[in-house]
Formats: structure tokens, sequence, C-alpha cells
């Protein structure tokens, strides 16, 4: 605690400063937007006088006068208003947004709040505007498409959400995943705890000069999250009810029955053309006995193989291979449809009530809300609670306390039918047992299960359960000083229990179970001591200190068992009643440290300047490294301040600058240290156990540093009728945890080491425009976003190619000096071969109708030389384009239609492989090559596309509309008959088309997506 010693040293001064400062007649309060968001740099006028002062970063303002006064409140950007003083003390406003207040914008910067405006870094802000607009399940739906250099990979599971990347993959083995600050303290939660109506605005820290604040845990960027507060002294209730449902979208075809049938009998021709000429079947041997070939007989079809029992269709579906099940099936003309089996129309309900206000001396904001969705896979269900309670209080006009606390209970009892299987079963399988109990094995064959069975017979529950509380008070000091303490606990409590029946094959009777009973805790803290000054009317200095400590402990205990007796209709509630019990524990624990030091200053308000230096500790590195220091700079410009831009079309240009350095402590808790394993060995009848080291340790092992540079400029034109930022950036990560291989007389493979280096380059570009703005009539905006990043790994190990004389590439990970992560090298496919090469095909092992492999030296082999760049396997661009329209302040029309281009990814079902099955199960639809049907384009039936495995490569690029909503908001003086403040309806569609050429999957996600219909209401009381 030694880092709070200079606090302890400064509290007589303190104390004293407080007791002075407290008999003074001081009228102080906080100046907020809508939003309940602190407003930085509001003037606030004694009315006919000059004496005045401005709010600070925290919104708060303080000033002498008598009561009878009156205070004037002013702001480009916002509604001027006047404040009659009386006895109270604390003066409490809100400020409501004009059309031109983007350049006011509270923007969090960690530590503290900015103006957009005041910004020296790159930081994209989400608010009411776009957040009003969006149904989402998760606060990760907010982001998709709406900000430049943030890449969102969908979860299209009833939970929704998914991951996120910031301007690129910064490591190659250590977490991409960018830091989340919760009303400004670190969370490290699921993402799904935190419930999206309670979310005032999101910004992202995506430059250095942003992000390196945060020390250790910036490098991949930080996404900052700000849920609402209470504004209105009148209090509020908000309470909205969404219901909808989710579809499948862009189910690839799966053959109708006929088909199912016709490519079993074009899969036995091709093998049969391919036979020598004495072993082969006579001609129409696999066809239809009542669609014979001409000059064949049914008479002489009926004697091929001497094993004719007088059923035509019977004998041809037995050469056909399909099972006696299939047999029955097929000429009873039944059929079953396993798809419409899988696949459901999901209903989804979401719920929230809110209750917020604002008295002279407290803010209140408190909520609860229910989700209950269904995905469109049958059995995929998802259940959440959250609530939350912000309170925010002003003890005395001098101290503030006040708390963020949230609880989240998610129920993902999600045991899904096999969808696959669906995709491989035979339409002529059985459902249903004569007894009407499902089948096992529809077709019997025992390599594909039923697709509903494992869903019916085992069990699963899952439930996690989070709190999140931070408490913390803060000092207003004179001079403009202030000093808060965050107390910052979160609890979280996971239940995983499986139960796996005997009726499943392969398990032992009486079935198999485990419990996981997960839990963690962690605890951190943060003084942060705030000068913001402003003298001589053209100096504004901002000092921010800031000293944290953290912990983090989990305990996790796993018991299994199998076997049970007398059975296991128990399932997983009664462990030791089996025959094979085992029992696993693992806590963890990790510390860590910090001190910060930033200063902000501007000039004029159009010279601004960042520095900022931090260091921080933690407790999974190396003895020798266990510090890290962090220093950043930027600086801006705020050109159209200039007397010379006056006149102008810019109303705001400015260009910034900024440099810095952030580190990733994401590899692992011990990772710096050597591991051991317990050895069971029999000695004389009994167990004994032995303990030997299975990972050396490392004492230099410290945290990857990202060293970042930014350059941008901001603009508005023609009072920002066009409004836009652009960036460009250079980010270089060095000093990558890699393992480093070690020679075989050690006892050791590798051990982990502090190698190479990674970089990423790319251009971000935002452009907003006002198109119509007739008020209170036609009000037309759109947004324009692209962005392109581009990395590239510099330095692996240091090792070197004894053939090149280059450093070694690391071939088994796909690393390659000089290449992205994500470049693909591979053999390229240049069509099938064809009948009359047979030689030429006979030289690589292959034969006609099998994938066509690049011999790139012409060698007659093709191995790992002949492997060539065919491209990226993520986009290499990504844009968006956002409409929004109002009518006559009552409709309300947006879309958000994003693309992403110049990807390529596998499309396997070109190759017709032979691990399909194609003798024995059904398959997704695509076309094929035949003697008689030939393509250069989809292999044969069962073709050899291995030794060595080639894959099709296409093109994933696509455009789609990923949300389109309507609004009506009622009028008020429809709503002022019923004393309802408003009221709003609106219908919402997410992925609502996708344009592409990939004839697989969902394009982006290679997988299954859902396309989402949403009606929602929302009231306020």
């Amino acid at each position: 605690m030694k880092q709070f010693k200079f606090l302890i040293c400064l509290l007589p001064g303190i104390l004293i400063a407080i007791a002075g400062y407290s008999q003074q007649k001081t009228y102080s309060g906080t100046v907020r937007n809508n939003d309940g968001l602190p407003l930085r740099g509001v003037s606030v006028l004694l009315k006919n006088t000059k004496t005045g002062t401005m709010s600070n970063d925290n919104g708060h303002f303080s000033l002498k006068a008598s009561s009878g006064n009156s205070l004037e409140f002013s702001m480009i950007g916002y509604m001027p208003k006047v404040e009659l003083l009386g006895e109270d003390s604390i003066v409490n406003v809100v400020l409501a947004a004009t059309s031109d207040s983007s350049l006011n914008d509270v923007v969090v910067i960690g530590y503290g709040t900015s103006t957009k405006r005041d910004l020296t870094g790159s930081i994209s802000h989400l608010d009411k505007k776009v957040l009003d607009t969006k149904v989402a399940t998760s606060f990760v739906d907010f982001l998709k498409g709406t900000i430049p250099g943030v890449n969102v990979s969908i979860n299209n599971n009833a939970a929704g959400g998914g991951s996120l990347q910031v301007r690129g993959p910064a490591s190659l083995t250590a977490s991409t995943t960018p830091l989340i600050i919760l009303d400004g303290v670190t969370f490290n939660g699921n993402l799904n705890d935190i419930n999206p109506n309670d979310i005032a605005s999101i910004d992202v820290l995506k430059d250095a000069s942003s992000t390196a604040i945060y020390g250790a845990k910036g490098s991949a960027g930080v996404i900052a999250v700000t849920t609402k507060r209470g504004t209105s002294e009148i209090p509020k209730v908000e309470f909205s009810s969404k219901l909808g449902v989710a579809k499948m979208l862009g189910l690839p075809p799966s053959p109708t029955p006929a088909q199912y049938i016709q490519r079993r009998s074009d899969y036995f021709k091709t093998i049969d053309y391919f036979n020598p000429a004495s072993s082969q079947k006579g001609k129409g041997y696999y066809d239809n006995p009542n669609n014979l070939p001409d000059g064949v007989t049914k008479e002489q079809w009926s004697t091929y193989d001497g094993e004719f029992d007088g059923d035509y269709i019977e004998t041809w579906l037995s050469r056909l291979q399909l099972s006696d099940i299939e047999i029955k099936n097929y000429e009873a003309g039944k059929a079953v449809d396993w798809r419409d089996a899988v696949y459901q129309t999901g209903f989804r309900q979401d719920h929230d009530v809110a209750v917020s206000g604002r008295s002279k001396s407290t803010s209140y904001y408190t909520s609860i809300g229910y989700t209950n969705n269904k995905g469109f896979i049958v059995g995929d269900d998802f259940k959440s609670v959250h609530a939350r309670i912000n309170l925010e209080s002003n003890v005395t006009k001098w101290l503030q306390i006040g708390t963020t606390t949230q609880f989240a209970d998610r129920t993902d009892n999600t045991l899904t039918v096999n969808e696959g299987n669906a995709d491989v079963m035979s339409p002529y399988g059985n459902m249903y047992n004569d007894d009407g109990s499902l089948a096992i094995y529809p077709t019997g064959d025992a390599r594909i299960a039923n697709p509903l069975y494992a869903s019916t017979v085992n069990s699963y529950f899952y439930k996690v359960q989070t709190l999140n509380a931070t408490l913390y008070g803060k000092l207003t000091l004179p001079y403009g000083i202030t000093f808060r303490t965050n107390w910052n606990n979160r609890y979280g409590w996971m239940k995983t229990y499986n139960y796996t029946s005997d009726k499943n094959a392969g398990v032992p009777t009486g079935g198999k179970a485990s419990r996981n009973e997960y839990s963690d805790y962690e605890w951190s803290v943060e003084n942060i001591l705030n000068w913001d000054y402003r003298f001589n009317k053209i100096h504004h200095i901002e000092l921010t200190a800031v000293a944290g400590e953290e912990q983090f402990n989990t305990y996790n205990t796993i018991a299994s068992n199998e076997g049970f007796l007398p059975n296991g209709n128990l399932i997983y509630h009664q462990l030791n009643t089996g025959i094979n019990p085992l029992t696993n524990s693992d806590d963890q624990v990790q510390t860590g440290t910090s001190l910060l030091g930033r200063v902000n200053y501007s000039f004029k308000d159009r010279y601004l300047l960042t520095a900022s230096i931090r260091r921080d500790g933690f407790s999974a590195f190396g003895q020798n490294n266990p510090y890290g220091t962090y220093p950043a700079f930027a600086a801006a410009w705020r050109i159209s301040q200039e007397n010379f831009m006056k006149g102008s079309i810019f109303n705001d240009l400015k260009l910034r600058a900024s440099w810095g350095t952030s580190g990733n402590r994401d590899i692992g808790r011990y990772a710096a240290l050597g591991t051991l394993a317990i050895l069971d060995n029999i000695e004389g009848g009994e167990n004994v156990k032995g303990v030997y080291q299975t990972r050396l340790a490392n004492e230099n092992i410290k945290w990857e540093t990202t060293h970042a540079t930014d350059i941008g400029i901001d603009f508005g034109l023609w009072n920002n009728r066009l409004s836009g930022t652009i960036d460009g950036y250079y980010n270089k990560t060095t000093d990558l945890v890699l393992n480093r291989l070690l020679p075989g007389f050690t006892g050791y493979t590798s051990v982990l080491a502090n190698l190479g280096q990674v970089d990423n380059k790319g251009l971000e570009i935002s452009l907003t425009s006002l198109n119509i703005n007739i008020p209170d009539k036609v009000v037309w905006s759109t947004s324009l976003i692209f962005s392109m990043n581009r990395n590239d790994i510099v330095h692996l190990y240091g090792t070197t190619d004894t053939t090149t004389g280059k450093e070694a590439d690391d071939i088994s990970n796909g690393w390659y000096i000089g290449h992205g992560l994500d470049d693909i090298r591979d053999y390229k496919v240049t069509g099938i071969w064809q009948l009359g090469e047979e030689d030429d095909a006979k030289v690589y092992g292959k034969q006609p109708g099998d994938p066509k492999a690049l011999d790139v030296n012409k060698d007659g082999v093709v191995n790992n030389d002949d492997k060539v760049w065919l491209g990226s396997s993520v986009p290499r661009y990504r844009a968006s384009l956002r409409s929004d329209l109002q009518l006559f302040k009552n409709f309300d029309f947006s879309f958000v239609i994003r693309g992403e281009f110049d990807y390529w990814g596998r499309n396997n079902m070109r190759r017709n492989e032979d691990n399909r099955y194609f003798q024995s199960s059904n398959s997704i639809w695509n076309d094929y090559w035949t003697p008689t049907n030939p393509s250069n384009t989809y292999g044969r039936l069962a073709s050899n596309s291995s030794n060595p495995s080639v894959y099709f490569y296409e093109k994933r690029d696509f455009l789609r509309m990923q949300n389109a909503s309507l609004t009506y908001n009622f009028p008020e003086k429809i709503l002022r008959k019923y004393s309802i403040p408003a009221l709003r309806v609106m219908a919402s569609v997410d992925n609502v088309f996708v344009i592409t050429k990939w004839k697989y999957y969902d394009p982006e996600t290679m997988s299954r997506v859902p396309r989402i219909y949403t009606l929602g209401v929302y009231v306020t009381l």
C-alpha cells in the first residue's frame, strides 16, 4: 500500500481546506445532458453580470452568489437555461441538446470524461440516438457496423452477443479481446451480464493516447460502457416490452427424396465406370427399372446379379445399398423432413422496467429486466434476469457518495438437437419406432443417430449468477480539486451439470455425470486525484493521478462418476451412487497494482496536449519483470478556431496526432511459473503419489507491449451538414509471448519466452451527412464508415532457415514472416481432372473427377513446396451505411447496411470428398462430376481430395442489411390527455437479407444464422 502514503500525507491539509471551504456561502451542483452524463465546459454566469465559471470534467461547478440571483447556463449545442437561486445551495441542471450538439457529446476518456471537441485521441462514441433504434440482447449488438475499426464476431445462439476486436489482432497467443470499462471500473464479467436497456452511451478507445492509461490491459483496445442516471426532478418510470421471433436464414438446400436416390445411383455408377471392364456391372444396373437406358429390358436388367426375387424396386434399392428400413419406407411413399424437426421459429421476449429521478441532492436509477429467448434450433434456450441500482447523493456541497450495483442471473439450458445429423440423415429413415418412441438409429446405421435422440435422454443444467457493485466517494475541494475513491467488488457463481444416458452408444450402464462448481471473486480499489483549473481565460489544465490495487480469485471443483446403481434416474443429483468417482479442483489467484499520472492542457481551446504515464505490476509475470511502464503523448490543433478560418466552410476542423504504449497481460495466470503434475503408481499394493515437473519456469517473462501511432483529422462543414473523422494508425507489438522450442535432451519440448513482433496498420473513415433538415417535418441523415486493417508477422523466434538464410517461419502454426496472421497459404485447385487426362492424373495418384492441385515446380509431386498465397481469411475492407429518416416528429425509419470484402473461405462441399459417405448417408445438396456430365467446378462423388488434402477457396464477400426499424412516436397532444409523457412502438428486423456469391451457410459466420423480427412498446410515465 505504499502508493497510498502520499494521500495520507495530504489528508490534514485536505481537512483544513474543507473546514474553511464549508463555511462559505457557495452554490454548487452538476450539469448533465438528457442521458444523465456530466457536461464539461458549460458556461455558468450570474445573470446581468460578468461573474461566472465553467463546469469541470465531472460537470461540477461552484460559484459564490446570493439568494434571489439567477444563474445562466449555456453551451453550444444545448438549449440555454436559467435557474433562480434560493436557500438550497445545491443546484443541479439538465440541458437539452439541440441538433448541433455532436461536438459537445460527453465522451469517456478513462478516469474521467471529456467533450468530443476537446479530444486528442481516437475515440468513437455511441449515444441515445443510435442505441434507441436497435433491439439488443447484448450490448455487443449495438456495435455491429456502427464504429470503424471494431469487428464483431456474431454469436447466433439464443443468448446473442459475440466477441469483439479493435483494430485487428495484436498478438499470436495472448487475448485480443478489448478491455471493458463499466461505469469507470474494469469489468471482467460476461458481456451478457450487462443489460443493454440500462446503457446510456458506449465509447471505444482505439489509439494509444486513449488506451495507455489502462497500461498492461489496454493494447487490445478499450470499450467504455456508461449506464443511465436519473435526470428529472419528477420521478420517471420507463417500461419496455419486446416480443419477437427468430427464423433460420440462408439454409443450403438439402436433396429432395428423389435427388437423394439419384445421387446414390450416380455414386455407384461412377465407381463402376472406373472399375476394370471385366468387373463392371451391366448397362443400367443402378438405374430405376421403370426408367432404363435404351436397349435394356426389365427382364435383362433383372438377371444381372442372379438374385432377383420378383420385386423390381426392392432389387434396385438393394443394389443402391439402401437399408431394409429405407426400402420399406420408399415403397410405402414415406419420407421424413429431418430439417423441419430440428429447426423452429424461436419465440423471444424481453421486458424491462426502470424508475429514475433526481432531487436537489440525490440521483437514482433502478431497473429490472427479464429476457427469455428461444433460438431457431430446437433446444436452444436462454433466460436472464438483470437488476441494477445507480445511486448518487450529494451529502454536502463538498462530499458526494454513490454506488452502481448490478445483479444478473443467466440460465442457458442449451441441450440442442443435432442439426448436423439432420443434414446427413436419409429421408427414408424412421423418426419413431413402432411403439412411438424415438428411433435411436433411424436407418439401422449406428454411425448416424437420430438428431433428436440425445437431447431427449441426456440432461444439462447451466446457471450463472453475478453481483457487481462499485461504491465511491468524491470530495470537491477549492481551486478545482477533486478526490475520488472507487471500491469495486464482483462475485460470480456458476453451476454446470451434465448427465449422459446409457441409452447413448458406448456409455456405461447407468450413464455418466459430472458437476462443475465454479465461483470467482475480485476486488479493486482506485484513488483518483484530479485538478481542473482554468486561468487567464485562455489556459486550461487538468491533472489526474491514480493509484490502484486489484485481486482476482477463482475456485473450481469438478466431480464426475459413471455406472450409477441401480440406474441413472437421479442423473447428476447423486454422484455417489456411481462406481468410478473422480474429483478435481483448481483454485487460482492474480494480483495487480497501478500508478498513473496524466496531464491535459489546452491553450485558447484550440491547442490541446495530453501526456500520461502508467506503471503496472502483475503477478503473472516473471520475478525479474513484475512491472511495466507505459507512456503516451497526444496533441491536437483546432484549426477551425483560428482567425484565418473565420468565414470558411468549416465549422470544425481538428488535426490530431498521438503515440504511446500499452500492454497485454492476458497470457495465463501462471505462465511464468514451472508446473508440477501428480503421477500415480502402485507399490506394494498401495497407491503412491509421485510429483514431476511438466513445464519450465521463466523468470524473465513480461507482458507484450504495443507501440501505437495515430494521426487523425476531425471535420465539420457547412454547420455540420457534412462531418467526419479520418484516422490512420500503425501499431507495433513486441515481446510476444511464445513457446521457444528446446532440444530433446533437456527433457522439455519448449519454454515460454518473449519473442517476435506483429505489426498492425490501418485506415478508418467515418462520414455523416445531414441530407434534409426541415425541422418538425423531414430530417434525413446518413453515416458511412469504412475501415481496413493489415497485419504482418515481422519476427518470430529469431532462428535461421538454413535453406533460405532468412528467419525461419513457424509452419506448424501457420505463421510466416512477412505475412499476416490470417493470410492463406495452401494448395491452389485449378479445376477437376477430366476424361482423357487419366495418365497425367495418375502421376499424382488421382483420376478423372478428382480436384486438380497446381504443381508449382512441376516435379510430379504436390507437397508443401507447392503451396501458394491465396488471399486472406478475414476481410481486408469493411464498410457500412446507416440511414436515419424522421417524418413529422412521429415516424423514425432507420437501417444499417454493412459489407465485408476481399476475403476467402473454404467451400469443402465442392470437393464431394469420400468422407461424406454418399453410399450410405445423405448430405447437403450441390452439383457433382459424372462421366456423362463432367464439371470443372465440382468433384466426383467420393473424390480423392487427400494425400495431400486440397480445398476449394471461394470469395466470402457479402452485403448485409443488418437491421431495419420503424418507430412511431405518439403525438404529445394525444398523450397529454392521459398524462403519459412518451409512448412509442417499434417494428424491427435483424439480418434482413444478405447478398453474396458464397454458396454455403452464412458467408460471415460460415454457420447457421437467424433472421429476427421484433415488435416493441416503450412507455414513459
